[in-house]
């Protein structure tokens, strides 16, 4: 069925677009909440106006989205748990807990489905995590999963999750090197144990060629 979109429907359509869904979608769910209407030439001709407001709505929102990412730019959001042996969670950290924190520092709550989490965190350490803050504005949080009960304190375990440098770029170049020479150093090995054995193989054959001469002397 083709319909016309009264309102955005998040993953189906916006405002104004016409589009054809499902019959069963359709008449289960978009028209009787009224988020659509079937797409008669009546109908239709409010489409342009629909249109025209929702792209100016959605500017308002990306703007105010652009603003939530200045405020959480820079900023790590906490999260202290219980924790079991070898960094284990007793439980997990969730979207709806990344939003809490988040809405800590934005001084407004977050829904949770802003909150892009793959899968939930189980092990301590430290996390980037996509916020999509409107349809076309997203940023990336970081999130820092530590003991409640840990000895130094939380404040202290973060700041050893946030102090672990990276490694750096020459690391790898020496790393290259080590295995170039570790090669070079394998070949010589192999020429020098072919050459030996050459050697040995040459003596053995020149000793028995030898020996019928010496028997038949004696």
């Amino acid at each position: 069925m083709k319909v016309l979109f009264l309102e955005t429907v998040e993953g189906s359509g916006t405002r104004g677009e016409v589009k054809t869904v499902a019959n069963g979608y359709a008449r289960n769910y978009l028209l009787p909440r009224g988020y659509a209407a079937p797409a008669t030439p009546a109908i239709l001709k409010r489409a342009a106006k629909l249109a025209a407001e929702e792209e100016q709505r959605q500017l308002s929102l990306d703007e105010q989205a652009r603003r939530l990412v200045g405020k959480l730019d820079g900023q790590t959001l906490v999260c202290a748990v219980r924790v079991g042996e070898q960094g284990r969670l007793y439980g997990s950290v969730t979207n709806a807990d990344i939003a809490e924190k988040a809405g800590e520092i934005l001084g407004e709550e977050l829904d949770r489905r802003r909150v892009l989490l793959p899968e939930v965190i189980r092990q301590v350490g430290l996390y980037s995590v996509p916020l999509r803050l409107s349809r076309n504005v997203t940023a990336e949080v970081q999130v820092a999963v530590v003991d409640v009960d840990a000895p130094e304190g939380v404040e202290a375990a973060v700041e050893a999750l946030l102090a672990v440098p990276e490694e750096p770029e020459e690391m790898a170049t020496g790393a290259d090197g080590a295995a170039s020479a570790a090669d070079t150093a394998a070949d010589g090995v192999s020429e020098q144990g072919q050459s030996s054995a050459d050697s040995a193989t040459s003596e053995a054959a020149g000793s028995a060629a030898d020996q019928p001469e010496d028997s038949a002397a004696s």
